[in-house]
């Protein structure tokens, strides 16, 4: 069964899920990473990573070390460590 969710009206640019997919991180088209987890039916949003100057292009998220990589438009590239949500 398919489920829609809503991150607001902003476009999502780019987008990564953690290993369990029980979280996501998402850029909403501008210079930040979202990290939302999920509760119960719905998304909450944990935590926002910031870094770039500009607009995020890219997302990966490790599955073995839980690290998140971002590249940004000026070719930027940012490494979050291990972090801890909820």
């Amino acid at each position: 069964m398919t489920e829609v969710f809503r991150f607001g009206l902003v476009p999502i640019a780019c987008r990564a899920r953690n290993e369990d997919r029980s979280q996501v991180a998402l850029s909403l088209n501008n210079n930040e990473v979202n990290i939302y987890g999920r509760a119960a039916s719905e998304w909450k949003l944990q935590e926002t990573l910031q870094g770039h100057d500009l607009r995020v292009t890219g997302i990966d998220w490790a599955p073995s070390t839980n690290r998140i990589v971002t590249c940004g438009a000026v070719s930027l590239l940012c490494i979050y460590l291990t972090f801890s949500c909820g």
